[in-house]
Protein backbone atom coordinates (compact mmCIF):
# COMPACT_ATOMS: atom_id res chain seq x y z
CA UNK A 1 0.00 0.00 0.00
CA UNK A 2 1.51 3.44 -1.15
CA UNK A 3 2.08 5.76 1.64
CA UNK A 4 -1.09 8.20 2.30
CA UNK A 5 -0.81 12.07 2.69
CA UNK A 6 -3.16 14.35 4.50
CA UNK A 7 -2.27 18.30 4.88
CA UNK A 8 -3.79 19.56 8.17
CA UNK A 9 -6.23 22.77 7.69
CA UNK A 10 -5.37 25.92 9.97
CA UNK A 11 -8.72 25.71 12.22
CA UNK A 12 -7.51 25.77 15.74
CA UNK A 13 -5.71 28.49 17.74
CA UNK A 14 -5.66 32.25 17.47
CA UNK A 15 -5.09 32.49 13.20
CA UNK A 16 -8.64 30.60 13.29
CA UNK A 17 -10.11 33.42 15.33
CA UNK A 18 -12.44 36.28 13.80
CA UNK A 19 -9.47 38.31 12.68
CA UNK A 20 -7.23 35.61 12.18
CA UNK A 21 -4.60 35.08 9.18
CA UNK A 22 -6.83 32.47 8.03
CA UNK A 23 -10.57 31.90 6.49
CA UNK A 24 -12.88 30.61 4.42
CA UNK A 25 -11.29 31.70 1.31
CA UNK A 26 -8.00 30.31 2.29
CA UNK A 27 -9.14 27.49 3.57
CA UNK A 28 -10.84 26.68 0.03
CA UNK A 29 -7.05 27.47 -1.79
CA UNK A 30 -5.57 25.43 0.17
CA UNK A 31 -8.35 22.54 -0.28
CA UNK A 32 -7.57 22.94 -4.14
CA UNK A 33 -3.61 22.83 -3.90
CA UNK A 34 -4.30 19.92 -1.99
CA UNK A 35 -6.06 18.05 -4.75
CA UNK A 36 -3.48 19.52 -7.49
CA UNK A 37 -0.69 18.86 -5.87
CA UNK A 38 -1.75 15.09 -5.79
CA UNK A 39 -1.94 14.42 -2.42
CA UNK A 40 -4.74 12.00 -0.79
CA UNK A 41 -6.85 13.97 1.24
CA UNK A 42 -7.81 17.00 4.00
CA UNK A 43 -7.48 16.63 7.90
CA UNK A 44 -10.35 19.09 9.63
CA UNK A 45 -9.29 19.21 12.90
CA UNK A 46 -12.12 19.78 15.32
CA UNK A 47 -11.83 20.66 19.52
CA UNK A 48 -12.45 23.44 21.85
CA UNK A 49 -10.24 25.56 20.36
CA UNK A 50 -11.38 24.94 16.06
CA UNK A 51 -13.48 26.39 14.06
CA UNK A 52 -16.37 23.73 13.52
CA UNK A 53 -15.11 20.81 11.23
CA UNK A 54 -18.37 19.31 10.00
CA UNK A 55 -19.32 22.38 8.66
CA UNK A 56 -16.02 22.86 7.17
CA UNK A 57 -15.85 19.90 5.73
CA UNK A 58 -19.13 20.48 4.43
CA UNK A 59 -18.73 23.66 2.29
CA UNK A 60 -14.81 22.03 1.32
CA UNK A 61 -17.15 19.50 -0.86
CA UNK A 62 -18.46 21.92 -3.25
CA UNK A 63 -14.84 22.57 -3.98
CA UNK A 64 -13.16 19.49 -4.32
CA UNK A 65 -13.72 16.47 -6.18
CA UNK A 66 -11.15 13.60 -4.91
CA UNK A 67 -9.22 14.03 -1.65
CA UNK A 68 -10.40 12.59 1.05
CA UNK A 69 -12.11 14.37 3.99
CA UNK A 70 -11.00 13.35 7.93
CA UNK A 71 -13.54 15.05 9.95
CA UNK A 72 -12.05 15.11 13.47
CA UNK A 73 -14.92 15.85 15.87
CA UNK A 74 -14.77 15.08 19.98
CA UNK A 75 -17.52 12.49 20.96
CA UNK A 76 -18.48 15.11 23.49
CA UNK A 77 -19.65 17.36 21.16
CA UNK A 78 -22.62 14.76 19.65
CA UNK A 79 -24.51 12.00 20.31
CA UNK A 80 -23.76 9.19 18.76
CA UNK A 81 -27.33 9.32 16.82
CA UNK A 82 -26.95 12.88 15.56
CA UNK A 83 -23.14 12.62 14.44
CA UNK A 84 -24.47 9.15 12.72
CA UNK A 85 -26.51 11.02 10.91
CA UNK A 86 -25.12 14.15 10.05
CA UNK A 87 -22.15 11.93 9.16
CA UNK A 88 -24.12 10.14 6.45
CA UNK A 89 -24.79 13.49 4.99
CA UNK A 90 -21.32 13.96 3.96
CA UNK A 91 -21.20 10.89 2.57
CA UNK A 92 -23.63 11.78 0.48
CA UNK A 93 -22.68 15.18 -0.37
CA UNK A 94 -18.87 14.39 -0.86
CA UNK A 95 -19.53 11.43 -2.60
CA UNK A 96 -18.16 8.92 0.24
CA UNK A 97 -14.99 10.72 0.71
CA UNK A 98 -15.36 11.25 4.53
CA UNK A 99 -13.14 9.44 7.29
CA UNK A 100 -14.10 10.19 11.07
CA UNK A 101 -11.51 11.09 13.42
CA UNK A 102 -12.79 10.72 17.25
CA UNK A 103 -10.22 12.05 19.34
CA UNK A 104 -9.50 11.20 22.86
CA UNK A 105 -10.54 13.85 24.86
CA UNK A 106 -8.63 12.80 28.09
CA UNK A 107 -5.82 14.08 25.84
CA UNK A 108 -6.20 17.76 25.76
CA UNK A 109 -8.97 18.45 28.53
CA UNK A 110 -11.89 18.65 25.92
CA UNK A 111 -13.74 16.49 28.30
CA UNK A 112 -14.23 19.46 30.84
CA UNK A 113 -14.23 22.73 27.64
CA UNK A 114 -17.34 20.25 26.63
CA UNK A 115 -18.98 19.97 30.15
CA UNK A 116 -18.17 15.84 30.56
CA UNK A 117 -16.96 15.26 34.22
CA UNK A 118 -17.22 11.72 34.39
CA UNK A 119 -14.13 9.86 35.91
CA UNK A 120 -11.80 7.54 33.27
CA UNK A 121 -13.55 4.28 33.88
CA UNK A 122 -16.99 6.33 33.87
CA UNK A 123 -15.52 7.71 29.88
CA UNK A 124 -14.05 4.31 29.17
CA UNK A 125 -17.75 2.67 29.64
CA UNK A 126 -19.11 6.14 27.49
CA UNK A 127 -16.79 5.74 24.67
CA UNK A 128 -17.74 2.09 24.04
CA UNK A 129 -21.58 2.65 24.46
CA UNK A 130 -20.74 5.39 22.09
CA UNK A 131 -18.65 3.60 19.75
CA UNK A 132 -21.01 0.61 19.61
CA UNK A 133 -23.99 2.89 18.76
CA UNK A 134 -22.40 5.30 16.04
CA UNK A 135 -20.49 1.57 13.98
CA UNK A 136 -24.60 -0.08 14.06
CA UNK A 137 -25.98 3.35 12.51
CA UNK A 138 -23.39 3.93 10.30
CA UNK A 139 -23.22 0.39 9.03
CA UNK A 140 -27.21 0.88 8.72
CA UNK A 141 -27.47 -3.02 9.75
CA UNK A 142 -30.51 -2.51 12.08
CA UNK A 143 -32.18 0.77 10.97
CA UNK A 144 -34.91 1.18 13.56
CA UNK A 145 -32.81 -0.41 16.82
CA UNK A 146 -33.40 -0.22 20.23
CA UNK A 147 -30.28 0.32 22.90
CA UNK A 148 -30.46 0.48 26.31
CA UNK A 149 -26.51 1.27 27.83
CA UNK A 150 -25.58 2.78 31.20
CA UNK A 151 -24.98 5.62 29.19
CA UNK A 152 -27.19 6.05 25.96
CA UNK A 153 -31.08 4.66 25.25
CA UNK A 154 -32.06 4.61 22.08
CA UNK A 155 -35.72 4.01 20.53
CA UNK A 156 -36.42 3.46 17.14
CA UNK A 157 -32.99 5.19 15.96
CA UNK A 158 -31.38 5.25 12.63
CA UNK A 159 -35.16 6.19 10.84
CA UNK A 160 -32.74 8.06 8.41
CA UNK A 161 -30.55 5.37 7.16
CA UNK A 162 -29.42 5.32 3.46
CA UNK A 163 -27.81 3.06 1.81
CA UNK A 164 -24.22 4.66 2.03
CA UNK A 165 -20.94 3.21 3.04
CA UNK A 166 -19.88 3.27 6.40
CA UNK A 167 -16.88 5.79 6.71
CA UNK A 168 -13.77 4.42 8.70
CA UNK A 169 -13.50 5.39 12.05
CA UNK A 170 -9.70 6.47 13.20
CA UNK A 171 -9.16 6.34 17.22
CA UNK A 172 -5.85 7.81 18.99
CA UNK A 173 -3.61 5.46 20.50
CA UNK A 174 -4.17 6.65 23.90
CA UNK A 175 -7.70 4.46 23.63
CA UNK A 176 -7.53 0.90 24.91
CA UNK A 177 -5.92 -1.51 22.44
CA UNK A 178 -8.87 -3.55 22.98
CA UNK A 179 -11.32 -0.80 22.01
CA UNK A 180 -9.48 0.12 18.67
CA UNK A 181 -8.93 -3.31 17.86
CA UNK A 182 -12.80 -4.06 17.98
CA UNK A 183 -14.06 -0.57 16.80
CA UNK A 184 -10.99 1.11 14.12
CA UNK A 185 -10.26 0.77 10.93
CA UNK A 186 -6.58 3.23 11.63
CA UNK A 187 -5.44 4.87 14.46
CA UNK A 188 -3.76 7.98 15.42
CA UNK A 189 -0.28 7.48 16.96
CA UNK A 190 1.25 9.91 19.18
CA UNK A 191 4.29 12.25 17.58
CA UNK A 192 7.74 9.83 18.41
CA UNK A 193 10.72 8.74 17.10
CA UNK A 194 10.44 5.47 14.37
CA UNK A 195 11.85 2.78 16.85
CA UNK A 196 8.63 4.29 19.43
CA UNK A 197 6.50 3.79 16.45
CA UNK A 198 7.29 0.67 15.69
CA UNK A 199 6.71 -1.26 19.13
CA UNK A 200 3.51 0.87 19.78
CA UNK A 201 2.39 -0.98 16.13
CA UNK A 202 3.77 -3.97 17.26
CA UNK A 203 1.35 -4.14 20.88
CA UNK A 204 -1.45 -2.51 18.64
CA UNK A 205 -0.96 -5.44 15.85
CA UNK A 206 -0.67 -7.88 19.07
CA UNK A 207 -4.19 -6.60 20.15
CA UNK A 208 -6.26 -7.48 17.45
CA UNK A 209 -8.04 -10.69 17.40
CA UNK A 210 -7.23 -11.19 13.29
CA UNK A 211 -3.81 -9.72 12.34
CA UNK A 212 -5.69 -9.01 8.82
CA UNK A 213 -8.51 -6.79 10.06
CA UNK A 214 -5.66 -4.64 12.50
CA UNK A 215 -6.07 -1.13 11.59
CA UNK A 216 -4.07 1.08 9.62
CA UNK A 217 -1.69 3.36 11.34
CA UNK A 218 -1.11 6.87 10.90
CA UNK A 219 0.76 9.87 12.25
CA UNK A 220 0.97 13.63 12.45
CA UNK A 221 4.47 15.34 11.34
CA UNK A 222 5.07 19.26 10.80
CA UNK A 223 6.97 19.75 7.75
CA UNK A 224 10.37 22.49 7.31
CA UNK A 225 11.46 22.04 3.52
CA UNK A 226 14.02 23.91 2.12
CA UNK A 227 16.80 23.50 -0.89
CA UNK A 228 19.34 22.66 1.54
CA UNK A 229 19.66 21.30 4.59
CA UNK A 230 21.73 24.10 7.07
CA UNK A 231 18.29 26.28 5.31
CA UNK A 232 15.85 23.96 6.49
CA UNK A 233 17.56 24.29 10.20
CA UNK A 234 17.51 28.07 9.57
CA UNK A 235 14.11 28.16 8.43
CA UNK A 236 13.08 25.03 11.87
CA UNK A 237 14.44 28.01 13.79
CA UNK A 238 12.55 31.21 12.43
CA UNK A 239 8.94 29.13 12.36
CA UNK A 240 8.96 27.13 16.00
CA UNK A 241 8.91 28.37 19.61
CA UNK A 242 12.20 28.68 21.66
CA UNK A 243 12.42 25.65 22.52
CA UNK A 244 12.60 24.63 26.31
CA UNK A 245 15.65 25.04 28.65
CA UNK A 246 17.77 22.18 28.62
CA UNK A 247 16.60 19.44 31.41
CA UNK A 248 16.96 15.83 31.50
CA UNK A 249 13.78 14.22 29.42
CA UNK A 250 12.82 10.65 28.47
CA UNK A 251 13.82 10.98 24.88
CA UNK A 252 16.95 9.38 23.37
CA UNK A 253 18.37 12.10 20.92
CA UNK A 254 21.11 12.61 18.70
CA UNK A 255 24.90 13.93 19.17
CA UNK A 256 24.65 16.13 16.44
CA UNK A 257 26.59 19.32 15.30
CA UNK A 258 26.12 22.15 13.72
CA UNK A 259 22.73 24.42 13.99
CA UNK A 260 21.95 24.63 17.98
CA UNK A 261 18.35 23.30 16.89
CA UNK A 262 19.54 19.66 16.36
CA UNK A 263 20.56 18.71 20.36
CA UNK A 264 16.75 18.23 20.04
CA UNK A 265 17.13 15.68 16.70
CA UNK A 266 15.61 12.39 18.01
CA UNK A 267 15.94 10.87 14.31
CA UNK A 268 18.02 12.03 11.44
CA UNK A 269 16.01 14.99 10.23
CA UNK A 270 13.15 14.43 12.89
CA UNK A 271 12.77 16.75 15.64
CA UNK A 272 11.16 17.20 18.62
CA UNK A 273 11.61 19.70 21.51
CA UNK A 274 10.01 17.80 24.26
CA UNK A 275 8.12 14.42 24.51
CA UNK A 276 5.06 14.72 23.58
CA UNK A 277 5.32 17.92 21.40
CA UNK A 278 5.07 18.03 17.94
CA UNK A 279 7.51 15.82 15.76
CA UNK A 280 8.96 17.76 12.66
CA UNK A 281 10.60 16.89 9.63
CA UNK A 282 13.97 18.66 8.44
CA UNK A 283 15.37 19.16 5.70
CA UNK A 284 16.20 18.64 1.82
CA UNK A 285 13.22 17.23 -0.48
CA UNK A 286 15.40 14.32 -0.83
CA UNK A 287 16.32 14.09 2.77
CA UNK A 288 12.30 14.11 3.46
CA UNK A 289 11.60 11.40 1.57
CA UNK A 290 14.09 8.97 2.41
CA UNK A 291 12.72 9.73 6.10
CA UNK A 292 9.04 9.22 5.08
CA UNK A 293 10.17 6.14 2.89
CA UNK A 294 11.52 4.61 6.55
CA UNK A 295 7.91 5.43 8.12
CA UNK A 296 6.45 3.62 5.77
CA UNK A 297 8.77 0.82 6.41
CA UNK A 298 8.08 0.94 10.47
CA UNK A 299 4.22 0.54 9.65
CA UNK A 300 2.82 4.11 9.12
CA UNK A 301 0.80 4.36 6.25
CA UNK A 302 -0.80 7.78 6.64
CA UNK A 303 0.92 11.01 7.59
CA UNK A 304 -0.99 13.79 8.45
CA UNK A 305 1.18 16.99 7.47
CA UNK A 306 1.15 20.19 10.25
CA UNK A 307 3.11 22.22 7.36
CA UNK A 308 2.80 26.08 6.78
CA UNK A 309 -0.75 26.90 5.95
CA UNK A 310 0.62 28.23 2.60
CA UNK A 311 -0.60 27.14 -1.01
CA UNK A 312 3.20 27.46 -1.83
CA UNK A 313 4.08 24.60 0.71
CA UNK A 314 1.48 22.61 -0.31
CA UNK A 315 2.72 23.07 -3.99
CA UNK A 316 5.78 22.57 -3.21
CA UNK A 317 5.53 19.50 -1.40
CA UNK A 318 4.14 17.99 -4.29
CA UNK A 319 6.83 19.12 -6.84
CA UNK A 320 9.62 18.49 -4.75
CA UNK A 321 9.05 15.36 -2.22
CA UNK A 322 6.03 13.23 -3.93
CA UNK A 323 8.30 12.41 -7.25
CA UNK A 324 10.84 11.19 -5.35
CA UNK A 325 8.50 8.86 -3.48
CA UNK A 326 6.78 7.74 -6.04
CA UNK A 327 9.91 6.70 -7.90
CA UNK A 328 10.99 4.83 -5.01
CA UNK A 329 8.19 2.93 -4.70
CA UNK A 330 8.28 2.00 -8.23
CA UNK A 331 11.78 0.19 -8.14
Amino acid sequence: MALEFSWQLPLCGPAAAPGGVTGPGHWIQLAQAVEYAGLDGLWIPGGAQCLDSLGIAAALCAHTRHVRLTVSIPPQVMLPAALASTVQSLQSISANRVRLHLPDSEQNSLRQAFGDWLNRDQRNERIGEYLEILGRLLRGSDPGFTYNGRYFQLENAGFAWRDLPAPPIVLDDSQSPALIASHAQACLLRPAPPAWLRQAIARQRDASPEPALAPTFACTLGLILADTEAQAWEAAARQLPAPPADGADSVTRLQRDGHPLRRFEVHPNLLQQAPDQPLYLVGTAQQLATRLQELHGVGIEHIVIQGQPTVSEVLRFGEQVLPLLTRKESV
